[in-house]
């Protein structure tokens, strides 16, 4: 029985999990740290937080760039810091060996291996929360182009559109990820303070929350969240005329919701898909892992780092 600790440290939040025997038997879920200083402490803290004296091996899962096979996450627009070494740091902490990657790839990952991508070869996983990642699959492995290929929420996708937590404007994140859906909230919100969802949110809240009110059934929410929905669906469609994937594969904290998102954006790509009346659309299905895909996938990761199998 191989021992594992996987991590994804996202935008919002660190989850930590271990796997012994590729089944999580413990998880926690810590902040993500604000200060650039504070990276590898957070992972290491996270590692503390699931050990236990027979781990063989840890994977970390990073949104934003990351140089692989090194483990250094070089930057990225939701998690703060620059060139860490996160990989180096956590071995000379535990004295095991340890695999950094970019979250969606760990997530990829984990959907080969024991999610909703086992037995493909052709994969797009798409993960959809404080923005949005991307991860190719080719012939049943994840491909890292350089080392950051996958970075499908920074394309082009209004000009002159909203600014981005990169620096730039209109990329897809922008009008298709949580932010954009507590946006959209916001914005309806204050045009009708005393309406339904008004009532039901209160004045804090978080995206999460907009689509818990959507799966129960408040009419307004579903409404924003096929927005959402209907701009992730365009940009799907783009992806699958560049790679024609067998599946798409959609994580992440608003992915894991399910069809109330995936629905209009399955719905999108049908309707606007390149030769779309000469070709299938390939099935878009939810993470089989749910929003544990990165932790898993960065543990089984690191599993494969121990049975000499890590790519």
């Amino acid at each position: 029985m191989v021992t594992t600790v996987g991590l994804d440290l996202g935008g919002t939040k660190l989850l930590a999990i271990r796997l012994e025997d590729r089944a999580v038997v413990e998880t926690a879920v810590l902040p993500t740290p604000d200060d650039a200083g504070e990276l590898t402490k957070a992972a290491i803290d996270g590692v503390r937080a699931v050990w236990r004296e027979d781990v063989e091996a840890i994977g970390v899962g990073i949104a934003g760039l990351v140089r692989f096979p090194e483990g250094v996450f070089v930057w990225g627009p939701h998690v703060a810091g620059t060139g860490i070494p996160v990989r180096a740091d956590l071995q000379a902490e535990f004295d095991i060996p340890a695999v950094v990657d970019n979250d969606a790839n760990a997530a990829a990952h984990g959907e080969l291996v024991l999610g909703s991508a086992t037995g493909h070869d052709h994969v797009l996983v798409v993960t959809l929360g404080t923005g949005i990642g991307g991860a190719i699959v080719l012939d049943g492995q994840v491909r890292r182009g350089a080392s950051f290929a996958g970075e499908f929420g920074h394309v082009l996708f209004e000009a002159d559109g909203l600014p981005c937590a990169c620096g730039r404007r209109g990329c897809w994140e922008t009008v298709a990820s949580g932010p954009a859906l507590a946006r959209l909230a916001a914005e309806h919100i204050a045009g009708d303070a005393e309406g339904p969802l008004a009532r039901r949110l209160g004045p804090s809240f978080s995206a999460e929350d907009v689509t818990e009110a959507a799966e129960e059934g408040d009419e307004t929410a579903r409404a924003l969240v096929g927005r959402i929905g209907e701009a992730f669906g365009r940009g799907l469609a783009n992806l699958i005329a560049v790679f024609d994937p067998q599946m798409v594969v959609v994580g992440g904290g608003l992915g894991s919701v399910g069809e109330v998102i995936i629905e209009p954006a399955r719905r999108v790509v049908a309707d606007v898909i390149h030769g779309g009346s000469h070709r299938p659309p390939p099935p878009i299905v939810a993470a089989g892992l749910g929003a544990s895909a990165g932790a898993v996938g960065a543990a089984v990761l690191a599993a494969d780092l121990v049975g000499g199998s890590a790519r």
